[in-house]
């Protein structure tokens, strides 16, 4: 955004942001609540979640929603017809006391509501449903709390490409921070009590800056900065809205009248208690899936395994080879596939320093920052439904980093990679991937990313888990203690590349039976990805489990045995 001098911009938070409360809706022992996760000036996007209070499994659902003239434009989880949505296969079964949930985003002022609910079995309901079901006897003390008592956490994302420039937050007309932009995309927060007014303030600059806000995040909810010219303030110049590449040019004063009245968002269970499913509603309790074999998807597939994953068909050279001409055929088969038999699809991978198209380096850094951001878009709307995603991978300077990301973003080109998934794919499990987390370089990967994780935008760890027999064998402990060191950085795990290269048959048995326990059993692991199964058709010689005709090798019978598949 171009500021001429002393020139303040007032993010616009719009007056009705905090104003959607949930609503909800009961039918038997079924439980229908509708939240508001984000809502702009033309269009809000919003989750229905439908709990169980009965005695007995609920087989399936039924969700009646009045739009109030609102079009839906993007809807997951769920199938709508009219005004109604009904499960997929996946989320159809609501088990007593846990919910199946859909989200959908609507272009229009008004907000959809809950009209009507229907379930299918569920029993008797608990005529006095435990708001707090905690393993202990005490209530919680804050059903609502903020980042501290009576605090609220404000975030402001900047993107500049000249330092230099002071930017304050200002509430309730009390400057809160004042910081120098830097180059490229940053964060910065601050937690208070202070209500009122939000504005950001540009000050001494010395002529027009290339800057922006992107966005704010109030209390874990983001809000986009908005272009309302009729709102409070005065708009001096001409004003549109862009991304990066078509800034918002504006000069003068801009001013938004929008209290921000410091109402705290929902917070943290601050005693959440054990979760029997620690994957979101949708997904199964654990999953043990695989990979495409030679870009199919075998017709035996959904026999031995129960998630998907693109080998190589998603990675963004096989996608975009030539700059705007798109190959989205093979990723449509294998998400037909997953949809057609029920199985989540997680995505092999955004932002990654390997197999990326060829053009992308030559770009200048601001056509990278476009060209970034569109195929992240471009992936997100064409599949909405994608469970989870590998967001950023290797990103290890040793390993194999983003360099064209860096170049876009400067250094915190992680940290803005998430940032666009989470904007373009806001319902899908967003993951940091890397190789050689449980061995060599558990330390530093955890060092690199722990920015991005403290950013919010990362919703679990995968760790790849190739390589756990050469050049050295790592025991069954050595891998639960550094899970266990890993699982610190309080997000969930996914072993996202599993394989046992050993040609021998005894010896990958032996090497199955040593680590895939630890692995099953370990309470922050909910999900593990064998990376391939067909010999002769994996990465490396070795790693296959079965043979093309269906012969399995012991390791592959023992595995099927102890999954009871």
């Amino acid at each position: 955004m171009k500021l001429s001098r002393h020139a303040t911009l007032g993010v616009a938070l719009a007056g009705a942001m905090f104003a959607h409360a949930a609503s909800a809706i009961t039918s038997g022992p079924g439980e229908a609540t509708l939240n508001v996760d984000n809502h702009w000036g033309e269009g809000y996007c919003a989750s229905v979640t439908v709990a169980n209070n009965g005695s007995a499994a609920i087989t399936s659902w039924t969700v009646e929603l009045d739009f109030n003239g609102s079009v839906v434009n993007n809807l997951w989880n769920g199938n709508l017809s009219g005004n109604t949505v009904t499960p997929e296969v996946y989320n159809a079964n609501v088990a007593p006391g846990s919910s199946s949930s859909f989200g959908f985003c609507a272009n229009g002022n008004n907000v959809a509501e809950l009209a009507a609910l229907s379930v299918n079995g569920g029993g008797t309901p608990n005529p006095n449903p435990d708001p707090d079901p905690d393993p202990d006897p005490q209530p919680d003390p804050d059903p609502n709390p903020g980042p501290g008592d009576g605090e609220h956490s404000i975030t402001v994302r900047m993107s500049g490409f000249v330092g230099d420039e002071s930017v304050s937050l200002i509430v309730g007309g009390e400057t809160l921070q004042t910081w120098t932009l830097s180059v490229g995309m940053l964060d910065y927060t601050v937690n208070t009590d202070v209500t009122g007014e939000l504005r950001v303030a540009f000050t001494n600059d010395a002529g027009d800056r290339d800057v922006q806000v992107d966005y704010v995040i109030v209390n874990g909810v983001t809000y986009q900065a908005e272009d309302q010219a009729d709102n409070t303030g005065a708009w001096d110049g001409e004003c549109g809205a862009g991304s990066y590449t078509e800034m918002l040019h504006c000069n003068g004063s801009i001013g938004f009248g929008n209290p921000f009245d410091g109402t705290p968002g929902p917070g943290p269970d601050p005693d959440p208690g054990p979760n029997p499913n620690p994957n979101p509603p949708g997904l199964p309790d654990f999953f043990v899936g695989n990979i495409t074999t030679n870009g199919q998807v075998r017709s035996d597939f959904i026999q031995y395994w129960d998630q998907i994953t693109p080998e190589n068909e998603g990675k963004w050279g096989s996608v975009e080879g030539s700059r705007d001409n798109y190959n989205w055929g093979p990723l449509d088969a294998i998400y037909d596939y997953a949809r057609a038999h029920g199985i989540p699809v997680k995505g092999h991978t955004l932002v990654w320093g390997s197999q990326q198209p060829n053009w992308i380096d030559s770009l200048s850094p601001a056509e990278q920052r476009a060209e970034i951001e569109e195929w992240i878009r471009d992936y997100c709307d064409r599949y909405p439904d994608t469970a989870m995603m590998d967001v950023v991978n290797e990103a290890l300077d040793s390993h194999a980093p983003a360099n064209y990301a860096r170049s876009a973003f400067g250094n915190d080109w992680i940290t803005e990679s998430f940032r666009l998934a989470r904007q373009y794919c806001p319902n899908t499990i967003l993951i940091y991937n890397d190789f050689n987390f449980m061995t060599w370089d558990t330390d530093a990967i955890m060092d690199l990313i722990r920015p991005a994780v403290n950013s919010g935008y990362v919703d679990a760890i995968g760790v790849q888990a190739h390589g756990l027999y050469s050049p050295r064998v790592w025991s069954a402990q050595e891998i639960q203690d550094k899970l266990d060191q890993i699982s610190t950085l309080g997000l969930p795990i996914y072993v996202s590349e599993y394989d046992i290269e050993a040609t021998n048959d005894q010896t990958q048995l032996e090497y199955m039976q040593m680590h895939f326990p630890v692995f099953y059993n370990h309470p922050n692991v909910v999900g593990i990805t064998i990376w391939g199964y067909v010999v002769g058709a994996t990465w490396r010689e070795g790693t296959g489990l079965m043979h093309s005709n269906g012969q399995q090798r012991p390791a592959m019978q023992w595995l099927m045995e102890y999954l009871n598949r």
